[in-house]
C-alpha cells in the first residue's frame, strides 16, 4: 500500500510486532532503518510518510502478454516468457500470493483488469507510472470489494507486464520503477527474499503463498515484507525432479 495525499479507505495499519516476530523481517542491512514501532522498511523515506500494511496486486485470473503475443492468466504462467522490448527473454520465475480481507481496499478495473487500488502502472500512451486509483482513461473504472487472493509476478529479470489494453504492471518488488531512484535497491531486494526462501525450504517452490499483512509498499514504489507470514505448506510434492509447489495453509501463523 502507498500513501500520499489520497486516503484509501480500508487500510490497515500493521500491528506492532514483539520481539520474536521481528526474526521473520526481510532484514536489508546498509539500506534499511529498523523502528521500534514499525515494521521494517526497505530505503525508509522521509519521515513524514506512513506506512499501511495492505497489497499491491493483479487480481486472479488476470491475463499477460506472453513472448509470443498470445495471453495467460497469472496463475497458470510460472516459468513462461513475457512479452517485452528488451533484447533479452524475461521469464517469470515466481507466483506470489497473497491474502485479502473484504475491508481492505478496493479492487480497481483498469481496462479490462481488476488490480488493488496501489498498484503500480502505466497507460499505453501515459510516460509516468501511477498508482491505480490515480489512472485516467477513456473507459469507466469500476470498483468491488476482495473477494480472494490477488498475485504478484516475479520475474527473473527487471521488466513490466503487459496487460489486455497495453496496460504496462509493475512486477514483485517494483525494482524497474525503484532502483533509478535508490541505488543498491534491486540487489538488495532479491538478496534477501531469496535469502528468506532459502531459511524457510522454499527456494525452489513456484507459488509462495502469503498470510494477509505479509505486505506492504512505500509512495516511492519500494516494497516491505514481513516474511513471518509467508506460509509453510504442511507438505510439498515433487515436480520434475526439483521444483516444489506448495499446499495452501487455511490456519495463520
Amino acid at each position: 500500500m502507498f500513501t500520499s495525499n489520497h486516503n484509501p479507505k480500508g487500510g490497515h495499519d500493521h500491528p506492532v510486532p514483539t520481539g520474536s516476530e521481528h526474526t521473520g523481517l526481510l532484514l536489508l542491512q546498509h539500506y534499511s532503518i529498523v523502528k521500534p514501532n514499525a515494521r521494517l522498511t526497505m530505503f525508509l523515506p522521509a519521515e513524514t510518510n506512513t506506512t499501511t500494511w495492505a497489497s499491491a496486486c493483479l487480481a486472479e485470473d488476470t491475463e499477460i502478454c506472453l513472448a509470443d503475443g498470445t495471453f495467460a492468466f497469472l496463475q497458470h504462467s510460472i516459468g513462461k516468457e513475457i512479452w517485452t522490448d528488451q533484447p533479452n527473454i524475461r521469464k517469470i520465475n515466481r507466483i506470489h500470493k497473497f491474502d485479502t480481507l473484504k475491508a481492505d481496499p478496493p479492487l480497481y478495473l483498469i481496462e479490462g483488469n481488476w488490480m488493488t487500488e496501489s498498484h503500480f502502472i502505466r497507460g499505453r500512451m501515459e510516460p509516468k507510472w501511477h498508482r491505480a486509483f490515480e489512472f485516467r482513461g477513456n473507459s469507466e473504472v469500476r470498483r468491488t470489494t476482495p473477494k480472494g487472493p490477488v498475485f504478484a509476478v516475479e520475474l527473473d529479470m527487471d521488466d513490466y507486464l503487459t496487460l489486455r489494453g497495453g496496460i504496462k504492471a509493475a512486477t514483485f518488488g517494483n525494482c524497474l520503477i525503484v532502483e533509478p531512484h535508490r541505488q543498491g535497491y534491486t540487489q538488495d531486494f532479491r538478496f534477501k527474499i531469496d535469502q528468506a526462501l532459502r531459511g524457510k525450504g522454499l527456494q525452489k517452490t513456484d507459488l509462495i503463498e502469503w498470510h494477509h499483512g505479509g505486505i506492504g509498499h512505500r509512495s516511492d514504489g519500494s516494497l516491505l515484507l514481513d516474511t513471518g507470514r509467508i506460509k509453510i505448506p504442511p507438505r510439498t510434492t515433487r515436480d520434475n525432479g526439483d521444483r516444489k509447489t506448495t499446499q495452501i495453509s487455511q490456519h495463520p501463523q
